[in-house]
């Protein structure tokens, strides 16, 4: 049996539906299995068009640059074994075919793509063992039928389900409204994580690049393995680069949770008061302190002070939160050193079409008009949260037929504290969401320790909730 593609080409009756099979729904899937190893063959259905559970986009690139930007020490399958994925390096003698991960300070930081593959490896007994089904094929449409779910697939099969868990990736990126008009232009990459999408660039093709966080970073990192000696400008509104990490052991600092503050003012005052009062700690600590009380923070704040702060703060706490891995730091410093890299602080005003390039007519902060001419545009603005419920998806239909909502944030969709779907204030039956779409209700939700502990908490209320018997006997009659 292959159990990396097990497709299911009949109209299958399940108790549990995953849609999506990156690290979120494969976590939830290996959780709930270990949870209740009552439930029969084919009762846990994970929809997901890779042929590999775990990879998805973050875990899915191929490409040696892409590096894991946390310690492999912080990365875990199981928040309860911590060292999971650092024993399990160990075993597969990864320091023998990438030295490049191991630092000196005895940190690693091995690709993305080991990490993804470390995922299909605990997941894969559950497969062999015909626990768990992985459908490769994409979700078109879920629609309520009577108490049951009914998934339907791009290939047109229907599967029903007791319950149902969105584990889906963010939305894709969408290009600024200026840059709307030239979307199909060759010249202009939309999407950085396509397969080989920069191998014909030119080594000295003029770059430009929307968006200054992670992605630039990894795409920066990836042009100059590959060669690339022509110039980069960066953009972004405030042009704030992601650090780096402490070159100190990682020690927290600092309690924003006892007494936590009910305004987005108030907490960046107790930040400050924080770092000021530690002058001699890393900065890292701090921040990491924040991230591990985020859940408490956020739900602390009412709705209007969680939109003030993601309004105004985000884009700092983004650049202190997403920190890069030593090895494309290392890259990006040598790119600015040697003055190839241009980070600017600008927003894009519009943009001409010439034979010889793109010409962009930027607007920098302080009021300044600028232009600059590129070969390429690449846009790494990030997900595409405005337009969830609105490109066409198996999440439009849903919105359309009143199952789900945005939350009121904006960040994804609106999720209660025990995972259901909500709509208005009351839950959706049978309907879960779990990872980064459900971050407007959890708050920090987008680095991994995070989203395994949401992963683990998905199973464990599935786990309670599944009454499996009569459904159970529908499958197996």
């Amino acid at each position: 049996m292959n159990a990396e593609v097990q497709i299911s080409r009949q109209p299958v009756s399940t108790t549990v539906a995953i849609i999506g099979g990156g690290a979120t729904g494969t976590m939830i899937a290996y959780h709930l299995l270990r949870k209740r190893r009552d439930l029969g063959s084919n009762n846990v259905v994970i929809f997901e068009p890779r042929p590999r559970l775990g990879a998805g986009v973050a875990y899915g690139s191929k490409d040696p640059q892409h590096r894991i930007n946390v310690p492999a020490s912080r990365m875990s399958i199981d928040t309860e074994n911590p060292n999971d994925f650092t024993d399990w390096l160990k075993q597969h003698s990864h320091q023998i075919c990438d030295p490049e991960a191991f630092l000196p300070s005895g940190d690693i930081y091995p690709t993305r793509a080991e990490f993804g593959r470390y995922l299909f490896e605990r997941i894969t007994p559950f497969l062999v063992n015909q626990a768990l089904l992985h459908v490769q094929d994409t979700v078109v449409s879920l629609q309520r039928d009577g108490d049951y779910w009914q998934i339907q697939t791009a290939q047109g099969t229907v599967y029903t389900a007791a319950y149902a868990v969105i584990a889906t990736s963010h939305p894709a990126p969408a290009l600024p409204a200026p840059l709307q008009k030239i979307a199909h232009d060759p010249r202009v990459i939309s999407d950085p994580w396509a397969k080989d999408i920069f191998k014909t660039i030119a080594p000295q093709a003029r770059i430009a690049i929307i968006g200054t966080g992670l992605t630039m970073a990894d795409v920066v990192a990836t042009l100059a393995a590959q060669g690339h000696l022509g110039s980069i400008t960066a953009i972004s509104r405030r042009g704030l680069r992601s650090r780096g990490h402490s070159h100190q052991p990682a020690s927290l600092f600092g309690d924003f949770s006892t007494n936590p503050e009910q305004t987005a003012l108030g907490l960046l005052r107790r930040i400050r008061k924080t770092l000021t009062s530690a002058p001699d700690r890393p900065w890292q600590d701090i921040f990491d302190a924040l991230r591990r009380q985020g859940k408490a923070i956020w739900m602390a704040l009412p709705a209007t002070e969680q939109r003030r702060l993601v309004r105004h703060l985000r884009p700092f706490w983004d650049v202190h939160r997403f920190r890069i891995a030593p090895q494309v730091e290392r890259a990006l410093n040598l790119k600015s050193e040697n003055g190839s890299l241009t980070v600017l602080a600008a927003r894009i005003e519009h943009v001409e079409v010439a034979p010889d390039g793109l010409i962009l007519h930027l607007r920098e902060r302080g009021g300044r008009n600028r232009t600059i001419q590129t070969d390429i545009l690449i846009n790494t603005t990030g997900p595409d949260h405005a337009g969830i419920l609105t490109k066409p998806g198996f999440l439009s239909h849903l919105a359309q037929n009143g199952f789900v909502q945005r939350d009121p944030v904006g960040l994804g969709l609106w999720t209660g504290e025990d995972h259901a779907a909500l709509v208005g204030e009351g839950p959706v039956s049978g309907l879960f969401v779990a990872g980064p779409l459900s971050r407007g209700t959890f708050g920090e939700l987008m680095g991994f320790p995070e989203v395994t502990a949401n992963a683990q908490s998905v199973a464990a209320r599935l786990a309670d909730v599944l009454q499996i018997s009569t459904h159970s006997e529908q499958v197996h009659s």
